[in-house]
């Protein structure tokens, strides 16, 4: 299971930063399962503030989130037999009103 691993992953950073600081878990990027995660662990080892990590990596979770669920609703769309034309504004609708929320 993906999760287990980003956990066993996050835990071995912790054992790392606390015995050789936080610089000592810049080595570990690469146990991180993707581009986000390992931006995330050089965030880390380069100091960055909690704050700071939080409300990055947040900007761009909730982007993706945004993206998948456009992907999400257009595939359904398509499936339930929506007309093209009918789609496109269905999910610029939706992508507005995810932007609106991001911005709260």
């Amino acid at each position: 299971m993906k999760e287990d691993k980003i956990i066993q992953a996050i835990v071995r950073l912790a054992n790392v930063a606390r015995n050789e600081g936080l610089l000592g878990t810049l080595p570990l990027t690469e146990l991180m399962p993707d581009a986000f995660s390992r931006r995330g662990v050089k965030m880390l080892g380069m100091g960055a503030e909690p704050g700071d990590i939080r409300a990055l990596l947040g900007v761009e979770a909730e982007r993706d989130a945004r993206i998948k669920r456009l992907v999400i609703e257009g595939l359904a769309g398509i499936a339930d037999g929506e007309s093209p034309e009918d789609l496109e504004w269905r999910l610029r609708l939706v992508a507005r009103k995810a932007h609106c929320q991001c911005k709260e």
